[in-house]
């Protein structure tokens, strides 16, 4: 403060008179008017003077510390004074205290190296439980933490990439950080030069610096396009590099998100796509190969024996190409499955063959089961999305959507209750793939939908859900599907008891107030059995 006002005691005062009459929100409300009142007062200038001579931290300040008001009052202090010493030793104390969690907020917070690195290991920490199901949930604080600014984006970026060159092939699950992080900044922020520049960097690459495969690439991402010339540089590169024996440039740069997303649309696009024209095959040999190489290569020198498994995968992604039938009839889906099963076990194959399998299902306004779905039957294009994700766990988030694409189809030659059966024949796919440790995404998509969803529907997707697992349950996952019966319960009420067994003991199983009320409006399994019987 400029001068001694009395405010302190004024507050006082003011709270202990006005308090019996409003109750203890009045509280609120005069902490939030003092917090005002220092933000609008603080000098940063004198504050760090005042630090500078003693390096201790206030005494005003470690008073504050302890209660969470005051704790923000510091954290909108800070935003406003980003370069206070003062300041920034005091979210240190804070950070050293226990509260990293209430930081991950503060656009400020990464701006302090000290702090950025306390952060950034409590966001780690906080990941090593996560799974394919909640891996995004997860990644929610460390994305927060890290791709505000782009300095704090590169200081990550570095720390992953030197873990992963320490670790190796054990690096799997800091790899699959870094790759979300970095198509979050492409995806989100729309910068995708950034995003491939630190990219290169860390493989000690430039843009513009004279090689070939490092413009190439950074064109592709830039164009979000697979031009041929671009593919050509990059055949050129890896291609002769493999040829004359040298070292090729990282594989990292092909397997960038956008590289090699650009490079199987242009290739095997014509068989989802009716914008994109069938390649000429001595043009497709050169997108192939680049696709092998990303998938099966390392940054180490290719022996005999990684030869030949690249050229098996390529004559395999070929086979692939030509062997899918574009927009195909039932008769040539049946004689292609023994392929197909063949083909998904290569984790590359199987997305390429997902992808395919998609656009069948909904090519035309949805023909394929326009023309060949019946009760009676589990169309074959769903068990081949379920094989997928029993096999490769990274594809389950594709496979979901191919789900979710039949489940909101709305076929034009349905009547209501064929098209309610095909809703329920794949709720019995996404149960399984609940299942396969994914639960949590499924869970969010029925809550998010639970309004335009029929009521029977949302109660078979209980019972078929709730089938699954059992006792105990986690937090994650008990919270949103007890909301979901609570929406439901009418539709609970009226089910048969074969859907109602499942969301009952769910229900028995939970200690707490909300479960036991919706167990007790539940029909018990005698009177239902008796209404049956009637």
């Amino acid at each position: 403060m400029s001068s001694y006002e009395g405010l302190a005691a004024m507050t006082n005062m003011v709270s202990s008179d006005l308090g019996p009459v409003y109750g203890p929100g009045i509280n609120s409300a005069i902490s939030e008017a003092v917090s005002r009142k220092i933000i609008e007062s603080f000098d940063p200038q004198v504050a760090d003077s005042k630090y500078n001579e003693t390096e201790q931290l206030p005494e005003y300040i470690e008073a504050m510390i302890p209660h969470q008001v005051w704790r923000k009052t510091i954290y909108r202090l800070s935003e406003r004074h980003p370069g206070s010493t003062m300041l920034s030793a005091a979210l240190q104390h804070i950070a050293d205290q226990g509260y990293q969690a209430e930081m991950m907020s503060l656009s400020s917070a990464p701006l302090h190296t000290h702090i950025f690195y306390s952060l950034l290991a409590e966001c780690l920490e906080n990941m090593s439980p996560a799974n394919e199901e909640n891996i995004h949930q997860k990644l929610e604080e460390l994305i927060t933490a890290v791709c505000r600014r782009e300095q704090t984006y590169l200081v990550a970026r570095y720390i992953f990439h030197g873990v992963q060159q320490k670790l190796g092939a054990k690096a799997a699950g800091i790899r699959r950080i870094d790759d979300e992080l970095e198509t979050y900044m492409l995806d989100n922020y729309k910068r995708p030069q950034l995003a491939i520049n630190i990219q290169l960097l860390l493989s000690g690459l430039v843009v513009g610096g004279g090689n070939s495969a490092v413009d190439a690439a950074a064109s592709i991402i830039q164009e979000e396009y697979a031009a041929t010339g671009d593919v050509a540089s990059l055949y050129n590169e890896y291609h002769g590099a493999v040829v004359s024996g040298k070292l090729a440039p990282p594989v990292d740069i092909l397997r960038n998100g956008c590289v090699l997303h650009s490079i199987i649309e242009q290739v095997f696009g014509h068989l989802w796509d009716t914008t994109v024209q069938k390649m000429r095959p001595e043009l497709a040999n050169k997108y192939i190969w680049l696709i092998a190489y990303a998938a099966l290569c390392s940054n180490e020198p290719i022996d005999e024996v990684t030869k030949d498994k690249l050229q098996q995968l390529v004559v395999q992604l070929k086979e692939v190409c030509q062997g899918l039938s574009i927009h195909p009839i039932q008769t040539q889906i049946y004689q292609a499955v023994p392929k197909i099963l063949e083909w998904i076990s290569v984790p590359i194959l199987a997305r390429v063959v997902l992808l395919w399998i998609r656009d069948v299902g909904t090519y035309d306004n949805f023909t394929y089961y326009d023309t060949y779905f019946t009760s009676s039957e589990v169309p074959v294009l769903l068990l081949l999305l379920e094989e997928i994700a029993y096999r490769h766990p990274l594809l389950k988030p594709l496979v979901f959507s191919a789900y979710k694409d039949g489940f909101e189809s709305q076929v034009p030659g349905f009547s209501p209750e064929k098209q309610l059966r095909l809703q329920k024949i794949i709720i019995n796919r996404i149960a399984l793939l609940a299942q396969l440790d994914y639960a949590l995404p499924v869970i969010d998509y029925f809550a998010a939908k639970k309004e335009q969803i029929d009521e029977s529907v949302m109660v078979y997707f209980l019972h078929r859900l709730l089938a699954q697992f059992e006792a105990p349950y986690p937090a994650e996952f008990l919270v949103p599907v007890l909301e979901l019966i609570n929406f439901t319960i009418d539709g609970v009420k009226a089910a048969k008891e074969k859907e109602i067994v499942y969301i009952r003991g769910f229900l028995a199983s939970i200690d707490n107030e909300q479960a036991r009320l919706l167990c007790a409006a539940l029909p018990d399994e005698a009177s239902v059995t008796s209404t049956l019987a009637d």
